[in-house]
């Protein structure tokens, strides 16, 4: 059994292992515009984990269930520890080029998106939800802003702004 904390606590080592692929990648990026595309990805992750780490859940569990929860929660934190989906830090960092870390980098936004709309699914409160929408509206745009500059020459990117909305 998966409680919403258990799901939270996953989502807050996502965002973080994100965070810390992204803050690598940036400092091993050969260009200086995706070095700080990967900074301001890996901000955008750490502001993810800390809204994460708000959640609370109400949800009352009997003894057996709690120790159900800890039994999954170990689990799950085992199987992401450093799991960041298609995002791993050391082939991201060893990408052969610029286009080929955007487009590893969006891979993971768009496994996150996946995994969101799951969480979605299994959260007991409105507010919450709306707030993962915003969040999953955030790795969208991300993902097309990733996509667009993939496609286009590094230089032509200067133009494509980063979005700062939450």
């Amino acid at each position: 059994m998966f409680t919403i904390a258990d799901i939270r606590d996953i989502a807050i080592q996502i965002e973080l292992n994100g965070e810390k692929a992204y803050r690598a990648a940036s400092k091993n990026a050969a260009h200086p515009l995706i070095a700080e595309i990967f900074t301001w990805m890996a901000d955008e992750e750490k502001r993810h984990a800390r809204w994460f780490e708000s959640i609370e859940s109400d949800q009352k569990l009997t003894e057996e269930q709690i120790e159900l929860e800890k039994m999954g929660r170990q689990l799950l934190q085992e199987m992401v520890a450093g799991q960041t989906f298609s995002l791993e830090q050391n082939s991201l960092q060893k990408s052969a080029s610029s286009e080929a870390m955007l487009v590893q980098a969006g891979s993971f936004e768009q496994d996150t998106i996946l995994f969101y709309e799951f969480l979605k699914d299994l959260m007991d409160s409105e507010d919450a939800c709306r707030q993962l929408d915003r969040i999953i509206a955030e790795e969208r745009r991300h993902f097309e802003q990733l996509e667009e500059m993939s496609r286009a020459d590094v230089e032509s990117c200067r133009d494509l702004s980063l979005s700062e909305e939450a």
